[in-house]
């Protein structure tokens, strides 16, 4: 695996390398989370905030990351636990709010006409109104007393005994509300070393990202990455490429430190790594790591500890000690952020096995543990998975004769220890067991590999093709045991293995971005089969890229036309579409791939290639693995000839064949706002764009969202017409049509592009 070697290299400067003659590597813009999308339609319309109760932590405290101990803040109203606890309306008069109220900024008037004589009119103000006018996009909403007035003018004779005539102005000041809910605490339990039980939720906030894909070395399996993307998955600032600031933060629950005394020598400890398998090598001396103590007594948050950006280095283990009496109280929380740049996932920091306990001392670095370090996939040979066609034809021939996971022993002692895995198909009650090895000496502070027997020795392990019909998902997990051991949680690693109708190198996961830069450039990824098979599409995922000056054209003006070698020297094309694609950035969820149709099946035997020649001078960002390395299979053409890549990882692309089965094509499409579509034209555009739909009714809205979610423009829906858009920026848009319940009904996506 990539992972063994990647320490050695990861010190070079990944910018300085990043470019080799037209191939690239760049840093992922985007970590698209599923829940954002969704909540952004449920709460679109209304103006909401939602305050999370927690349930306090005592001491001691611990968490490796091996488990997510974040609280997701996706509440909506309407979900369990959700409560309105206080409406604030932005408009009232005399203590009363009603929902009609509007008004007029400016004085407005009363205009008294006398058709006798000098047909002359008198000019009158109307009495302006004091109201309490509220911010309700604001929690908690400030508010400020003005003078208002009605927001028409009063048109009236004196002769005439027909009622006033009202002209309406518009109104400068509409009712609107602010909802505000209670979200009942998260009731599950974590289990501690001693097997007590404390709330799960360690940590109020989401702004990082809990994974194992990105460090190296970490000391156990999982570490919290802090980067510039927010906690929808989208960079803090978009339109800025180079904006820099504080970006996420990691806040600790109310912990009770009321019984304790400076005297009782509580230190918090944990381990960081800077950079790791993703973002940029830009060291910057403006980004740091911090760590902050809140005093529950000054109702302030204290500088603890930080460190400035680094170059590429192993996990360092900092101690830090709590010994201010203004921090010793029921409600002390602690909280690391980073400073780092806000346009994507560039800066790095990976945050491992956080400690908080009383009677340590400054030199108490011992972890009495035996972990997992790294995520598994496969139980497969060179494939992360094949198709079950192939494989039911020879099983055994496809199973790895054995896997080498990678553990560590955190302790300095050496530990008896023995691992082993098990795997169960889905649909089938059939439990098996293997007890792999073990290693008793020798093991003190190290990494060392397991070896995993499947396929070898006197007891072989081969998936079961009869307990399954057309595809199969086997769950395996990986375990490992030693006595003692203060975290069980990092014992485990489970994967599920999928058998359908597709093959793969990847693991699922992008690190990185891979493009070429120019038309004409074309891109070759090798597979080999036994016998052939039928060829009719290819997987791909694209990452959603930051708006990086660099990337100019845009990468979603890609066009590329899906390409079938049966070899590279000489190059023989076996299949080409005429049918052009773009990539598809899919803004609902991490890692989705999109399925790309040839443009009709093909059969393919022996070694092939599969990929596409693009034809238009855009870098595309297709997902980088770079934690299965299979780089002696990727293959890219600038010139005349096809040169391997000289970037180790994996292609995040797939072939797909022919099969009975298919379970991609029943997993969720991205949610639609509505069964009408919206015709935007042009799309791209510059200065405006014509909308046009025939189904919306009186009252509604159209809302223009950035590439985060944010609400950056809304007009009232006036039928099909043009909408000036120079006040965006240039980027991805939804482009939305809300009813007047705040439901949406149509939505399409709009490039705007200059």
């Amino acid at each position: 695996m990539l992972r063994t070697d990647l320490l050695l290299v990861a010190g070079l400067s990944f910018a300085a390398c990043a470019v080799q003659a037209q191939e690239t590597l760049t840093p992922l813009g985007a970590r698209p989370v599923p829940q954002a999308m969704e909540a952004l339609r449920k709460s679109e319309g209304m103006n909401t905030h939602f305050n999370y109760q927690y349930l306090p932590q005592t001491l001691p405290i611990m968490d490796d990351f091996s488990i997510d101990r974040t609280r997701k803040r996706w509440a909506q109203a309407g979900d369990a636990g959700v409560t309105l606890t206080d409406t604030y309306y932005r408009l009232e008069v005399a203590g009363v709010s009603t929902a009609d109220m509007v008004f007029a900024g400016d004085t407005t008037f009363l205009y008294l006409t006398d058709t006798i004589g000098t047909d002359t009119t008198v000019r009158s103000a109307l009495p302006d109104i004091t109201v309490l006018v509220r911010d309700v996009t604001v929690y908690p909403p400030t508010e400020q007393v003005l003078q208002l007035w009605p927001n028409y003018n009063v048109f009236d004779t004196v002769q005439s005994p027909s009622p006033d005539t009202l002209h309406i102005v518009n109104a400068d000041y509409v009712q609107d509300s602010l909802m505000e809910y209670s979200v009942a605490p998260d009731t599950r339990t974590y289990t501690q070393p001693d097997n007590s039980t404390v709330p799960l939720i360690l940590w109020e906030d989401d702004d990082v990202y809990i994974n194992g894909n990105y460090p190296i070395e970490p000391p156990s399996i999982g570490v919290a990455t802090f980067d510039g993307l927010a906690r929808t998955g989208y960079p803090y600032n978009f339109p800025q490429y180079t904006s820099h600031g504080i970006a996420d933060h990691l806040t600790s629950v109310d912990i009770d430190l009321s019984t304790y005394a400076p005297g009782d020598s509580l230190y918090i400890s944990f381990f960081y790594q800077p950079q790791g398998l993703s973002g940029d090598g830009n060291v910057q001396s403006i980004d740091s790591l911090v760590l902050e103590f809140w005093s529950p007594v000054a109702q302030f948050w204290y500088h603890a500890w930080s460190t400035p950006y680094l170059p590429m280095q192993p996990f360092e283990q900092v101690l830090v000690p709590i010994i201010d009496p203004l921090l010793f109280g029921n409600g002390f929380k602690f909280r690391f952020f980073n400073y780092g740049t806000l346009s994507g996932s560039f800066d790095h920091w990976h945050l491992d096995y956080v400690r908080l306990g009383a009677q340590r001392t400054f030199d108490d670095v011992r972890l009495i543990d035996v972990a997992y370090m790294y995520p598994e996939v496969s139980l497969m040979q060179t494939y992360t998975t094949v198709t079950f066609n192939k494989f039911a034809q020879a099983p055994a021939t496809y199973m790895a004769p054995s896997i080498t996971a990678m553990q560590r022993n955190l302790d300095n002692e050496d530990r008896f220890i023995t691992y082993g895995f098990l795997a169960k198909e889905e649909n089938d009650p059939t439990l098996f067991t293997r007890s792999s090895g073990n290693n008793t000496s020798g093991n003190a502070s190290l990494i060392f590999p397991s070896d995993h027997a499947v396929n070898s020795g006197g007891n072989p392990f081969v998936y079961d093709e009869t307990l399954s019909t057309d595809a199969a998902f086997w769950r395996v997990k990986l375990w490992t045991n030693t006595t003692p051991d203060i975290n069980r949680y990092n014992d485990t690693v489970t994967f599920i293995q999928e058998i359908s109708n597709y093959m793969s190198y990847d693991d699922g996961t992008a690190e990185m971005g891979y493009g070429l830069l120019d038309a004409g450039n074309a891109l070759a990824y090798r597979f080999d089969i036994v016998g052939g098979d039928s060829l009719r599409a290819i997987r791909m995922y694209f990452n959603p890229q930051a708006n990086d000056p660099q990337s100019s054209p845009n990468p979603y003006e890609g066009n590329f036309l899906l390409t079938v070698w049966s070899g590279l020297s000489p190059e023989t094309i076996k299949h080409q579409n005429f049918t052009f694609h773009s990539p598809e950035y899919r803004l609902d969820g991490i890692d989705h791939f999109v399925e790309y149709p040839l443009d009709s099946a093909i059969w393919v035997e022996g070694t092939f290639y599969v990929g596409f020649v693009q034809t238009t001078d855009v870098r595309m960002n297709l997902g980088f693995d770079r934690n299965r390395n299979n780089q002696n299979k990727i293959f890219y053409k600038t010139t005349s000839n096809f040169t391997n890549t000289s970037f180790q990882g994996s292609l995040m692309m797939r072939p797909v064949f022919v099969a009975a089965v298919d379970p991609f094509a029943t997993l969720q499409e991205p949610i639609t706002a509505g069964p009408e579509q919206l015709i935007l034209v042009p799309n791209p555009a510059n200065d405006a764009v014509q909308l046009h739909f025939s189904d919306a009714t009186p009252g509604a809205m159209v809302h223009f969202l950035d590439a985060t979610g944010r609400l950056v423009k809304q007009d009232m829906w006036m039928g099909s017409r043009a909408m000036e858009i120079r006040d965006l920026h240039q980027g991805m848009y939804v482009v939305r049509v809300i009813d007047r319940t705040g439901a949406p009904i149509a939505q399409q996506r709009l490039l705007i592009q200059r």
